[in-house]
């Protein structure tokens, strides 16, 4: 029963399910798991006839099937599963036997999306002037649903399509008449968000006249902030973001989702993932990108300071300028793959401790021992140091046409 809890818990951070519903479902897991329990010790001492194959194909572990099923399930899906009744399923299912859960098992799978497995959503659209003063930014809080925000309009506007589910077709229909966009403003920026709303989730578009700084904070949703010409702060648990066209400081915290940054000029770039791919494409500026699980890609990056780490996941790095400042590349498990341009000016370190390191560059003062290249590039002004724990470091010439290597 811990492995399911934990994929539970698992889902919540991928927005499948909300807090609220994943916690519901946990206790109705953990009341049937104690009936068991108790029905196991009442029949100590009794040897019961083993039942016929047919009664227990397929239902070998319910529980696990039950969390397989929620899992296969998108979630737009799961946004209308009325997961009161299906912890109550569970839970009854504990006193009437294994097979009562088992047939609500087989009903989601099956998708038979009617009562009382799902509950009635409605949905309503809205759309709202927005201004944003000069020297006011823009933030945007919003817990279930996908963010876009678009720069390069002369007027602002915000759309939010909120889907909002009820107990029944009734409920949800006034839930949606009764929802409104909040905004929000104070000296310093405009705040976006949504009401108090049991079973809300709500997608927004964004459209801002070029230079608004913008800052959003979401639970589950994909976000892209596109051709905005301003910085950008996003903290995100769960979902993908795309973060293209921007100029400033950009800061980024995701728990869970692949991130893709590209064509920016940043005076400072700075990513934190937990679980991910990470892909930087055509920047400018300092960067300093950690991921926990996940690939990282930089293409066509440029600045005085570069730093990459990840726990788990292959770094490549095609570099477009030569190498004078810092580039750091670090990972646990993975290999390394640089390309830099000819005429770099950097101290060269590449070391792993369980792989093979190869560099296709002339070095000066070039040193070689097992797991381990150092030299330097030019006069050696900058630095390039990349290692492993476990993986292979490779180095070589990039290409100088438009495509690199």
């Amino acid at each position: 029963m811990k492995e399911e809890v934990r994929r539970i818990m698992k889902l919540v951070q991928e927005g499948k399910l909300s807090a609220e519903d994943g916690a519901e479902l946990i206790d109705a897991f953990l009341s049937a798991e104690s009936s068991e329990g108790a029905e196991a010790e009442e029949a100590a001492g009794a040897t019961p006839p083993p039942p016929p194959p047919e009664a227990t194909a397929g239902m070998k572990d319910p529980f696990k099937n039950l969390v397989d099923a929620i899992d296969k399930l998108g979630r737009e899906a799961t946004d209308s599963v009325n997961w009161n009744e299906v912890s109550k399923q569970v839970r009854s299912s504990a006193k009437k036997g294994l097979e009562g859960l088992r047939i609500g098992v087989e009903q989601i799978k099956k998708g038979q999306f009617g009562w009382p497995w799902f509950s009635a959503v409605e949905t309503k659209e809205l759309t709202m002037p927005l201004q944003v003063s000069e020297g006011k930014s823009l933030r945007i809080e919003n817990a279930r649903g996908d963010i876009k925000v678009v720069g390069g309009f002369d007027a602002g506007s915000v759309t939010a399509k909120a889907h909002v589910r009820g107990n029944d077709p009734d409920e949800a229909r006034v839930k949606a008449e009764e929802y409104t966009l909040i905004l929000e403003e104070s000296d310093s920026q405009i705040l976006i968000r949504q009401p108090d709303v049991s079973g809300l989730s709500v997608d927004l578009e964004v459209q801002l006249p070029n230079g608004v700084a913008l800052s959003v904070h979401a639970e589950a949703g994909d976000v892209s902030i596109l051709d905005t010409s301003a910085g950008c702060r996003v903290i995100n648990r769960s979902g993908d973001i795309h973060l293209r066209g921007l100029n400033g400081t950009i800061e980024v915290t995701s728990q869970s989702g692949d991130l893709l940054i590209e064509e920016s000029t940043t005076s400072g770039l700075v990513v934190e993932n937990k679980s991910g791919d990470l892909k930087l494409r055509g920047l400018k500026g300092n960067l300093n990108a950690r991921t926990a699980s996940g690939d990282v890609l930089l293409e066509n990056c440029s600045g005085k300071t570069i730093s990459v780490e990840t726990v788990s996941g292959d770094v490549r790095a095609d570099m477009p300028e030569a190498i004078t400042g810092s580039l750091n590349v670090r990972t646990v498990n993975g290999s390394v793959d640089l390309s830099v341009m000819d005429g770099s000016d950097c101290r060269v370190a590449l070391s792993t401790l369980r792989g093979a390191v190869t560099c296709e560059l002339e070095l000066e003062d070039e040193a070689r021992s097992e797991g381990r290249i150092t030299g330097h590039l030019g006069e050696g002004g900058g630095t390039l140091d990349a290692s492993a724990v476990s993986g292979d470091i490779s180095l070589k010439l990039r290409d100088s046409g438009p495509n690199g290597v």
